[in-house]
């Protein structure tokens, strides 16, 4: 029996879903970085706290499960949250790292890499998902802390109108 080859479109398109994936990926990972540093801005308003350091550096250089870590006590709202989190940092970092090397015999036949790319097309959305979860966390605290909503959206679509720009 001969197994139908790939084509490159085929190729093209697992990859095309795999850059896809890693971007929503960093796109989750960055909310957790701003929720993170939300919160920490938060607590310290509440307690009459000044911060020494950039709350979002600090988030930056910490790990998504730091983060969720630093947050978990308002992903406790969200039933399963927390769990749909880890897993998807588990997700993320089996993408980032052993993903090539363990599905890259994927690629040679058709069957395989269809699956391939359903695989890696429903982690988009799943990634995305999770992004907008923490998001409304991230929206709660702020408006628990008094914090301006409308001056944080300004401020986003600025930051994009920029990236855009190439500024």
């Amino acid at each position: 029996m001969e197994t139908a080859r790939v084509d490159s479109g085929q190729i093209r398109e697992a990859y095309l879903w795999y850059g896809n994936a890693m971007f929503a990926a960093a796109t989750l990972e960055r909310s957790l970085v701003n929720a993170a540093a939300i919160h920490r801005l938060a607590a310290a308003a509440r307690e009459g706290r000044e911060l020494v350091s950039d709350p979002f550096v600090k988030a930056a250089k910490a790990g998504m499960d730091d983060n969720i870590k630093k947050i978990k006590v308002r992903l406790e709202q969200h039933p399963g949250l927390e769990d749909r989190l880890l897993q998807a940092k588990d997700r993320r970092n089996h993408l980032a790292h052993d993903f090539c090397f363990h599905r890259a015999s994927d690629l040679f036949a058709a069957e395989p890499t269809g699956r391939l790319i359903e695989e890696l097309a429903s982690d988009v959305p799943a990634f995305l998902d999770l992004h907008d979860e923490v998001v409304a966390v991230s929206r709660a605290i702020m408006e628990e802390a008094g914090m301006d909503l409308d001056a944080a959206d300004r401020l986003h679509v600025a930051l994009v109108e920029m990236a855009v720009r190439g500024e």
